[in-house]
């Protein structure tokens, strides 16, 4: 059953950030102040993984992803960092791989894949691979072995648009002059959800993508089910020679390596009620982080500035749980740089956003 809670998030999240360095317990004192009567995450054990430079829960910098732990723990659950070393824990309920760098060794991916075919449940993103990633490649290690068994897998991509097929902006406007030729963007909005499924439930706005990879997926009869929960829109195809493109700017579409133009896949959940596993494979690291799509205005504040991008997580989180989703009204964000759509003449590791949704109360 889903719940809508109306809270001051916003005092909620201004005292989680302020007596942060006090604690955990001070947190859980705070939860307490602010989030009674409300569905909860208690008892609910969820493990950060950090030995392939991952993004850090404990990291309060723009790379880090800990306003989404923090998030998580104010609604109960219980954090902690997952330790290879002594074998996977009997209590997980949950593991969260927020963007490796480095690729998994042999032996994790090992006790992860027996972790996920016995009722595991995991949130995975995955960066493109374009160095200094080096993590999860399509056609080796985990996604090799997911694509066989599982139906799902994010390729070895990009996905992009030429700023040559960008809309024209609106006359009058103060972007009215021709949009530049010669670049690709690859960060921008995907406004294209799948709204039948949990995930996507109350999410009525358009989704921030800061460099994703486009994710394959089965679509035939299975035991278990994939369904992809955000696309881009059709004028996208997926360049796999980025790195390319990042060092010289030359690109062309190449058939038979880049990813055919059309509506491409960048999230995808994925079910199997036999081996009551579940999983969420996102292609975008920056989805989860403080400077990402969990980037306030005022800083420190819980005024998101891509609220749907928050929610679309811990609807991630509970349906991942199997638990009610929660359903928190941010506060308005506050003026923000307004983003072009006419990338820089030198392409860059972060290309400008081709669009700036309209953040929603």
């Amino acid at each position: 059953m889903k719940l809508r809670i109306l809270i001051p998030l916003c005092a909620v999240v201004i005292t989680l950030l302020a007596i942060s360095a006090l604690g955990p317990q001070a947190v859980v004192q705070a939860d307490a102040a602010f989030l009674q009567d409300t569905p909860r995450l208690d008892g609910m054990n969820i493990y950060f993984t950090e030995s392939a430079k991952e993004a850090s829960r404990f990291d309060r910098t723009g790379a880090g992803v800990s306003r989404f732990a923090g998030l998580l723990r104010m609604l109960g659950a219980n954090l902690y960092t997952l330790e290879w070393r002594t074998g996977f824990p009997t209590d997980a309920d949950l593991i969260v791989i927020a963007g490796p760098v480095d690729d998994l060794a042999p032996e994790q991916i090992a006790r992860l894949w027996s972790y996920l075919n016995n009722n595991g449940r995991l949130l995975l993103l995955a960066d493109p691979v374009v160095a200094p990633v080096r993590a999860l490649p399509a056609n080796s290690g985990l996604f090799q072995l997911m694509w066989s068994d599982m139906g799902l897998r994010a390729r070895g991509d990009v996905a992009v648009i030429e700023s040559s097929q960008l809309p024209a902006p609106a006359e009058g406007t103060e972007e009215a002059s021709p949009v530049s030729t010669g670049a690709l963007v690859a960060s921008f909005v995907a406004g294209d959800i799948n709204a039948d499924h949990p995930i996507t439930a109350g999410i009525d706005g358009p989704l921030v993508l800061f460099g994703a990879r486009s994710l394959e997926f089965d679509a035939s009869i299975q035991s278990f089910e994939v369904t992809p929960l955000v696309y881009t829109d059709s004028g996208f195809y997926g360049e796999s020679a980025f790195a390319d493109y990042l060092a010289d700017g030359g690109f062309e579409f190449n058939i038979g390596a880049d990813t055919t133009r059309g509506p491409l896949a960048l999230a995808a959940a994925f079910n199997n009620s036999r081996t009551n596993s579940r999983m969420v494979v996102i292609g975008d690291r920056e989805f989860a982080t403080n400077g990402g799509a969990f980037v306030t205005s005022p800083p420190n504040t819980a005024s998101f500035v891509y609220p749907d991008n928050v929610r679309f997580l811990l609807n991630s989180v509970t349906w991942l749980l199997e638990t009610d989703a929660v359903d928190l009204t941010f506060p308005t964000p506050g003026p923000t740089a307004t983003a072009t759509i006419t990338p820089s003449p030198t392409p860059t590791a972060t290309p400008e956003v081709a669009e700036t949704p309209t953040p929603t109360t």
